[in-house]
């Protein structure tokens, strides 16, 4: 699979680099066996993951940790480019960074720090010092573990994944048909494997893909409000200051758009 790669920042421990995959056709990538322990942050686009007979999506908060010597194959989702945030562990300093396979959902808040803190490691990659790991460890600490998810669970993902920054309109009961299931087995599944509700899962997706926006240069908050489904642009910035503390024009001052 095609891939650009810009380094961040090189220390002893740690190496941050932002990997971007071009767009392909939606089907599996040949295996790939990771060569140190690394942590695939999600940056923009969706793709999904398949370890041994795993499947997860990599959505907008949604990162992966990987042992030396996993191996996963991939699959782009939608038409997009995919970008992620890959932090390696430095040679043999694997350090516990991923001592097992296993994804996490990132909480608003600490995927809001960590989109900052890589936008500054891009201004002066000099800046990163201890706080990148610490960064990442209160993220982790945080994070809700998303266990290996059944086909209801992903075929939900999908559908949500895929409307999430459209202006689309669906119901939770359009999400239960794609899912081929009922609406009350998948609200019980999902929150299971997830730690989210149906809402929840995509109140947050909304949030980290308005991120995405605002760090490329969006500046129509009218427009953006209108494409993740929020009422008013006051309803959009509550959920910011709710979900990441800050509000849409601060967090587009800060990533520097």
């Amino acid at each position: 699979m095609p891939q650009d790669r810009t380094l961040l920042h090189t220390g002893d421990r740690l190496r941050v680099e932002r990997v971007v995959m071009q767009a392909l056709p939606a089907q599996w990538s040949p295996h790939y066996q990771v060569a140190s322990a690394r942590l695939v942050l999600p940056a923009q686009g969706a793709t999904e993951c398949r370890l041994a007979d795993q499947t997860c999506m990599l959505d907008g908060m949604t990162v992966l940790r990987l042992p030396t010597g996993q191996a996963y194959r991939l699959k782009p989702f939608g038409a997009a480019t995919r970008a992620s945030i890959v932090v390696s562990a430095q040679a043999d300093m694997d350090d516990g960074l991923a001592p097992t396979p296993s994804a996490f959902l990132l909480a608003p808040r600490a995927l809001w720090l960590l989109r900052r803190h890589w936008r500054a490691l891009a201004r002066d990659p000099q800046r990163a010092g201890p706080q990148t790991s610490v960064l990442l460890q209160d993220a982790l600490q945080q994070a809700l573990p998303a266990d290996q998810s059944p086909t209801a669970v992903l075929r939900a993902q999908r559908f949500i994944v895929a409307r999430t920054d459209t202006d689309a309109r669906w119901h939770l009961q359009d999400v239960a048909d794609a899912a081929c299931c009922s609406l009350f087995h998948l609200a019980r599944s999902f929150r299971r494997h997830t730690g989210l509700s149906l809402h929840g899962y995509r109140q947050r997706l909304r949030l980290a893909v308005a991120l995405q926006r605002l760090e490329d240069g969006e500046r129509d908050l009218a427009g953006l409000t209108h494409d993740l489904g929020f009422s008013s642009q006051s309803h959009l910035g509550a959920a910011f200051q709710r979900g990441l503390g800050v509000t849409p024009a601060q967090a587009r001052r800060e990533l520097g758009c």
